[in-house]
Parts: structure tokens; sequence; C-alpha cells
């Protein structure tokens, strides 16, 4: 019997739907019984006129609580006004007293758990006593014990369907948390695969630079040595040319190598 937090008032009457439901078929019994046990005698207006005003309150509780925090305070205390009057009607109606059920299941939802249990508590005492007085000592707490009974029941499976869309909000909440998760792994994937590249490609940038770069340099000096020996030495000239051939291929061959690493992997 958990309060339900201000911000969701407004969506209450989604929350206990079966039970404040079974209020409105309570609601129609009563008034039914009092047309039919008060056909043709004076308080057959005024029960129908109570048990309406009633009903009025009742289906506009929800609405009204969730734009005015405050409107509980008012509520609570002119609906049991009306069932004090409805139900000290003569001759008098037992079936008037089961209105207090529905009137706890609002409370249940509409208080924190202290303050809510001793609403239950409240209606409780005043069902039985308006019984007792209503009927013989007997009859009385013979039929309070069954109408808290059925209210027992039906507090207890508002609050199992209150907690089961509670465990299903929470779980679609969880659900869409891990499916935002995997969205971002999926993210940090493709921006760890760029930056890997990124790494890649400035790996070979420096093996570029530092063997390729250097080979070319070499390639240079050597045919400038050519060109010297060409004047001073020719027949040293041939084994130059042969250096620089050799020089060539290597290069590129290193060349070939990085361009092959560089290439996207193709698909067999």
């Amino acid at each position: 019997m958990s309060r339900i937090p201000t911000g969701r008032l407004a969506h209450r009457a989604h929350t206990y739907r079966g039970a404040y439901l079974v209020g409105f078929l309570l609601i129609g019994v009563a008034v039914l019984r009092a047309a039919i046990s008060y056909l043709g005698q004076p308080p057959l207006t005024a029960a129908i006129l109570l048990l309406a005003a009633y009903g009025l309150l009742y289906s506009t509780e929800p609405l009204l609580s969730s734009r005015f925090h405050r409107y509980r305070f008012l509520y609570f205390p002119a609906q049991l006004a009306l069932l004090l009057v409805v139900t000290n009607l003569r001759p008098f109606l037992d079936n008037t007293s089961s209105l207090y059920i529905p009137l706890g299941v609002q409370a249940l939802h509409a208080f924190p758990r202290r303050a809510a249990i001793a609403w239950l508590i409240f209606l409780a005492v005043l069902l039985s006593v308006t019984l007792v007085v209503g009927m013989t000592w007997a009859e009385g707490i013979g039929l309070s014990l069954v109408m808290m009974a059925g209210g027992t029941f039906l507090i207890s499976y508002d609050l199992l369907y209150a907690r089961t869309q509670a465990d299903q909000a929470e779980s679609q909440a969880l659900l869409a948390d891990l499916q935002q998760a995997h969205l971002e792994l999926k993210v940090h994937a493709i921006q760890a695969g760029e930056l890997a590249a990124a790494r890649e490609r400035n790996r070979l940038a420096r093996e570029l630079h530092d063997s390729v770069s250097q080979m070319i340099f070499a390639i240079t000096l050597t045919s400038q040595s050519a060109r010297l020996l060409l004047e001073r030495d020719p027949a040293r000239v041939p084994e130059q040319v042969n250096r620089l051939e050799e020089m060539t291929e290597s290069a590129l061959g290193q060349l070939r190598s990085l361009i092959a690493q560089l290439r996207p992997p193709q698909n067999p």
C-alpha cells in the first residue's frame, strides 16, 4: 500500500482500473436497490440525489486530483458526509454501506502508506458501526466482516495490478536502456575502428618516411657518385649502376608492400 508519486496522479485511473470500475458497479447496485425499496416513499428522492452526488464525485476524483493536489482533503470528507447521510435513511439499506469499499481503494492511492492505513481502519470502523446500528448486532457484525473481506480482496487485486503495471513499465525502461547501450556500443565500435585505421595510416606514413625516403635519398647519392666517377674513373661506373638497380628494386618492393597494406581487405 505504497504511495503513488504526485507526478503520476494523472495516470491513477489506469493503475487501478479494475477496482475503479467495481466502484461504479456498487454505485449502480445501490441506486437500483434504493429505487426498488423506496418506491413511492419520501426518502426516494433524497436517496437518489445523494447517490448521484456520490457517483459524480467518485467519477471526477481522478481528473481533479491530477490537477489539484489538495483536492483529496476536500473529496474524502465530502464523500464520507454523503455516505453517513445516505446510510442513515430509513428504512435502512444495507447495500449502501458497500460504498465504503471504493472509497477505501481511492484512499489507498491518494495518501501515503501510514495515512492510507489510517483511512482504511477508519472506514472499516464506520462500516461496522453503520451496519450494527442499522441492523441487529449479530447481523451487523456478520455483514461487516463479509464486506471487509470483499474489500480486502478488491484492494489486494488492485495492489497486484498496480505492481504488475509497475514491473511492466520497469521492464520496458530496462529494455530501452539496453537498446540505448547497444546503440552506444555500436557507435563506440565504429569510432574504435576509425581510430585503429588512423593509427595504421600513421604507422605506414612513418615506415614510408623511415625506409623508402631514406632509400630514395641513397639512390640520389649513388647517382651523383656515378656521375663523378664517369669523369674520374669510368671503370667503376658499372658497379654504381648495379647498386642503383638493386636499390631501385628494393625501393619499389617496399612501396608495393606499403600499397598492399593500404588496400582494404577484399571479401572472398
